[in-house]
């Protein structure tokens, strides 16, 4: 368990994160204002989005000066 300024994070094996992604996934959609869900859906799911990203900005000229990826 890590612990960041009094908040404990306890890391979780694949298969409970694709649980916790697709329950709130479906809690979600049932009810969009519940932003705890979308938060765990965004937090269980966007690492890959965000290495794709962070890859293709790397590729090109802009997008290493506006990430400051030399």
């Amino acid at each position: 368990m890590h612990i960041f300024e009094g908040q404990a994070r306890v890391p979780l094996k694949g298969w409970q994160q694709a649980a916790v992604a697709v329950g709130s996934a479906l809690g979600a959609l049932m009810n969009p204002a519940r932003a705890d869900l979308i938060a765990a859906l965004g937090e269980t799911t966007g690492k890959l989005a965000f290495q794709n990203l962070l890859d293709r900005m790397k590729k090109s000229h802009e997008g290493r000066v506006s990430c400051l990826c030399f």
